[in-house]
């Protein structure tokens, strides 16, 4: 099994034929049922399983979608793509339950999908698999592909839902945070910094991460700057002030007039860090625009 081969992603759902049940074992004839009318089923919307509790997974699939995703700690590509699909299931709310499958402990089950490389999603729809793509692929390719499942489910008459909570429906803070945070509540900026720098370069997709890093390098600088010699100090002054133009046109005036290509990238850096910590202001989008004409 390849667990790190770049493969060209499927974004479409491919149909199981009548030989697509999968020969684990033979899947139960009863299907879950839901606690009373209108209800979902009092299942867990993120789960992992193995091959003991694979036949309830099956049995779930007579009456939710389920979306499985084969995944191995040696792949750098499977905590990403299940981080994206967690976030789809929640805020499906229900639409459908999401199985974790970690291959080295089952192996029965990758062996039954014959997969090749993980990460691997499949749905089972009715214990019937509908394969859906291998590797890492974007949010925005993804949520199209799990609509389909829907589509295809609710053509099948599987249409059941997942009872889940406000708590279900809310990220979860990811383990791999907690340090950092912890180190930024006790104050320990630098240390929170250096943190969160490891848990992007582990993941460079984690852009609450990046948002996170962004606020402490912010807090650190005005912990820090005692603003002789610091042009750029301004700029943090008039952010913290509430002067968001003001302080994105410091920065891009000083970008401007660099010549040093090190002093430019650590003042779009800056820059970049007030952009996170703002979030999608209109300020936020004027600015990026003169950023990327500045840069062009």
């Amino acid at each position: 099994m390849n667990e790190d081969k770049d493969t060209q992603q499927e974004t479409t759902v491919r149909a199981a034929d009548s030989r697509g049940a999968v020969d684990l074992a033979a899947a139960p004839t009863r299907t879950a049922q839901p606690d009373g009318p209108g209800d979902g089923l009092r299942i867990p919307l993120v789960t992992e399983t193995d091959e003991a509790g694979f036949q309830d997974v099956m049995s779930t699939s007579q009456t939710v979608p389920v979306v499985l995703v084969l995944w191995s700690q040696r792949s750098l590509e499977s905590k990403p793509t299940m981080g994206v699909l967690e976030e789809i299931a929640r805020e499906k709310a229900g639409a459908f339950q999401l199985v974790e499958v970690e291959v080295e402990a089952a192996p029965q089950i990758a062996q039954a999908f014959q997969v090749q490389a993980v990460p691997s999603v499949i749905a089972l729809v009715g214990a019937r698999p509908l394969p859906l793509f291998q590797g890492s692929a974007a949010k925005e390719q993804i949520v199209p592909v799990i609509d389909q499942v829907l589509e295809a489910a609710a053509q099948m008459g599987v249409t059941g839902r997942v009872a889940v909570s406000v708590e279900q429906t809310q990220e979860p803070t990811p383990s791999e945070h907690e340090a950092p945070l912890a180190a930024e509540a006790e104050g320990r900026l630098a240390d929170a910094v250096a943190a969160w720098e490891r848990v992007i370069e582990l993941n460079p997709r984690d852009e609450a991460a990046k948002a996170h890093l962004s606020r402490v390098r912010l807090a650190q600088r005005n912990a820090e700057a005692d603003g002789a010699g610091d042009p750029a100090s301004r700029a943090d002054a008039l952010f913290a002030a509430g002067d968001q133009a003001g302080a994105f046109q410091v920065l891009l005036d000083l970008i401007g007039a660099a010549s040093d290509p090190e002093e430019r990238e650590a003042l779009r850096q800056r820059l970049v860090d007030l952009f996170r910590v703002a979030g999608a202001t209109p300020e936020v989008k004027k600015a990026r625009t003169l950023l990327s004409m500045l840069l062009m």
